[in-house]
């Protein structure tokens, strides 16, 4: 009698163990879930040294890298990052075309980023913004990366990405 007793109690030992260590394993919050959807679904890029997390990132006609653009076109770019809570509402963006050995820089509108352009959001516990990008007439048709920097009013890095690109006629 006394052996199953013992026997059990390892069973119910053996479940609740199983219990804790299948629900300490799964600690994702909706926010995090979230947050990982986003980043499966966005346009792959490179961080290069971005102070915020960048979750998810998307331009307009690119569902691939490299991204295909046609010279003299006009680009949405629309990111979304997690500010840590700190209220991001400016943005000062600088953005090149980076090729093998020539480098220039890109215009974007609205430049700077902020509230009297409706282009900086909250969303969720994060933030999202958007700009244009034109793909200039003179750059040369080939393959290379466009670096995109975000600042803030103090001139700290706040967002900087690459993505390889592709310009066309």
């Amino acid at each position: 009698m006394r052996g199953y007793f013992v026997y059990y109690l390892k069973i119910l030992w053996a479940i609740i163990l199983t219990a804790q260590l299948t629900t300490s394993s799964i600690k994702y919050s909706r926010e995090d879930a979230y947050k990982k959807l986003l980043s499966l679904r966005s346009l792959p890029f490179e961080d290069c040294g971005s102070a915020y997390r960048v979750n998810y990132l998307n331009i307009d006609s690119c569902t691939k890298v490299p991204c295909s653009m046609a010279r003299g076109s006009i680009v949405k770019v629309t990111v979304l990052f997690d500010d840590n809570g700190s209220g991001v509402t400016f943005l000062k963006h600088w953005v090149r075309w980076m090729f093998t050995f020539i480098k220039k820089d890109a215009s974007i509108t609205p430049d700077p980023c902020d509230n009297d352009h409706g282009c900086i959001m909250n969303v969720n516990d994060g933030k999202s913004y958007w700009a244009y990008i034109y793909v200039n007439e003179s750059l040369p048709v080939m393959g290379g990366k466009m670096l995109w920097e975000a600042k803030n009013v103090a001139e700290e890095n706040l967002i900087c990405f690459e993505v390889p690109v592709v310009i066309t006629t």
